[in-house]
């Protein structure tokens, strides 16, 4: 292993897609106590894992990436029913629904989110809100004005970069998340961040966006630049997820063995 051995990994990349990144455990408690590996520590790490503020399972050399997504079942999506047809579903969400939140272990999913917005709107016939799965769910965020993107054991969710890419308003709910590329992605003018304590409020949040700057978010969210932006397409695009990525490790240069004249290792 001598390229490892001559820098202790230090221009090394790791991808990491699990719930905490590099922590590599679905329960945050676990993933913090556990940390990061002491192999990877000097490693650059590409995960879809981020939260503002320090955090031990982000407490290395890092870059945030959106979740894959496959973009050519996205296109073809996109091709049959262009994002800006006609959406007859205002609030959409598929997906684990815990109706009890707290787990056999004794945690509670989602820190209650999903089980407040069950009960608060599950019955609700102006929310779309389904527990059981579906395998052409993307046809429904693409029928769809908002899609709820509530955290579950992890802050992150695919469903962000889907809501995104079908032209459906993502709704975080997810305090403290932190979101990938944002030097590139406007996240402020194409979403809307609800803190998990008004949760229950939903209804007349959307209400609100729906009569005053529902039309501006989308026209921004529509924007194709933004779509390439978080997709891995193959071949590369210019200014897709992966030409991000490359530009973030092109801004790392420095830590390059070769670029460390005369040193032996990289501290």
């Amino acid at each position: 292993m001598p390229f490892w051995n001559r820098s202790r990994g230090s221009d090394h990349v790791f991808a990491a897609t699990h719930d905490y990144g590099a922590c590599f455990h679905a329960m945050e408690d676990v993933a913090i106590s556990d940390g990061i590996p002491e192999f990877l520590q000097n490693s650059i790490i590409l995960q879809t894992f981020g939260v503002k503020g320090k955090h031990r399972c982000q407490d290395v050399e890092h870059i945030q990436i959106p979740p894959y997504v496959a973009p050519k079942p996205i296109e073809a999506l996109r091709a049959a029913a262009p994002p800006k047809a006609k959406r007859d579903i205002w609030v959409f969400f598929r997906g684990k629904m815990e109706i009890h939140p707290k787990n056999i272990s004794g945690r509670v999913y989602s820190k209650g989110v999903r089980t407040v917005i069950w009960q608060k709107f599950g019955h609700n016939r102006r929310f779309y809100i389904k527990r059981t799965r579906f395998e052409g769910y993307r046809t429904e965020i693409l029928r769809s004005v908002f899609c709820l993107c509530p955290l579950g054991w992890a802050p992150w969710s695919p469903r962000i970069v889907e809501s995104v890419a079908l032209g459906c308003v993502p709704v975080i709910i997810a305090d403290n998340v932190a979101l990938p590329y944002p030097d590139v992605v406007p996240w402020a003018n194409i979403s809307l961040s609800v803190p998990e304590r008004d949760v229950a409020k939903l209804g007349k949040v959307l209400e609100r966006v729906t009569a005053t700057n529902l039309t501006a978010i989308q026209n921004n969210l529509w924007n194709e630049t933004i779509r390439r932006t978080l997709l891995f397409n193959e071949p590369l695009q210019r200014g897709d997820a992966t030409w991000q990525v490359l530009q973030g490790l092109t801004r790392k240069l420095g830590r390059s063995y070769r670029n460390r004249s005369g040193s032996v290792l990289l501290e």
